[in-house]
């Protein structure tokens, strides 16, 4: 079953389907004269009864007749076995539509993002893959308020990709993004914040949620932002707990301190705080509950 990062990032693409060949431009692949952009069935059936489904399809058309058709697959993680399945995604999907295909990876990690690169050699002569890859070193940076306006889904993967960076790049990314955001159409600022969000690391994420804090204004920072900042206030909490313990002498087992940082009920954190600082074990604080 696909992941919740993997659905946030295919999401951005069924939004927007022109930013698959924004990100192939980046590749310095020339597109094919187009006047209508659309997503299409995912499902890439061939004259066998196996089914093979891409993340996404995409169809550039020329008065209505298709031009390029673009799959688009997330890849978390190196699977050999996408070695085998993308030549029949674009096989197939060429035959079906009857026009040049391209692959688009799209990889969170760099790491991922080379192996995914390796080309694919089919076995017949001339017969070379090499898929289009996105990885954080091939994403761009976004740095002007008005073009993260235009095309916020391509502003929300600059962060992700950037933000990682603690230097000035990495800063410019996210204060690009929250100038942008109140202004992006339809709400989609507070929608992308999420997104940042879910998809950057743990470190990053906090600096990402702290600079929209530090904006002193509610226009997007959403529940889900809320939430994480809550969770956050927890886990400082429950750590706070744990210190208390360690700092007095009083020592808390693999188990109490997995039980301790488990806990996201701020009552009980709340509750339990005091007593760390008075209690002579770490079981009294079980005990009272």
């Amino acid at each position: 079953m696909p992941s919740i990062v993997h659905e946030t990032v295919i999401d951005l693409f069924r939004k927007r389907p022109t930013l698959a060949a924004t990100l192939i431009r980046e590749q310095g692949v020339a597109l094919a004269t187009h006047d209508e952009v659309r997503l299409e069935s995912e499902s890439l059936a061939d004259c066998k009864p196996a089914e093979y489904r891409a993340d996404a399809v995409i169809v550039h058309r020329a008065e209505s007749k298709p031009v390029l058709g673009v799959i688009v697959e997330v890849q978390l993680r190196p699977d050999e076995d996408k070695r085998w399945s993308w030549p029949v995604y674009l096989a197939t999907l060429r035959a079906r539509l009857q026009c040049d295909t391209a692959l688009l990876v799209m990889c969170l990690s760099s790491k991922t993002a080379r192996e995914c690169a390796t080309p694919i050699d089919m076995g017949h002569p001339g017969w070379t893959l090499a898929p289009l890859v996105m990885g954080p070193d091939h994403l761009p940076r976004i740095t002007d308020v008005a073009q993260a306006i235009a095309e916020p889904e391509l502003a929300a993967l600059s962060v992700v990709a950037h933000g990682r960076d603690p230097g000035p790049a990495g800063q410019e990314a996210m204060d690009v993004f929250y100038k942008a955001a109140p202004l992006m159409a339809d709400g989609l600022g507070k929608t992308y914040a999420d997104v940042v969000l879910a998809l950057l690391p743990k470190v990053a994420a906090r600096k990402f949620v702290e600079g929209l804090m530090a904006l002193g204004t509610d226009e997007y920072k959403s529940d889900y932002v809320r939430q994480w900042v809550a969770e956050g206030a927890a886990e400082t909490r429950a750590r706070d707990i744990i210190v208390a313990f360690r700092t007095r002498g009083i020592p808390v087992s693999p188990e109490a301190e997995r039980r301790i940082l488990d806990c996201s009920d701020a009552d009980q954190l709340s509750a339990w705080f005091p007593k760390s600082i008075t209690a002579d074990s770490v079981e009294e604080l079980f005990d009272s509950e």
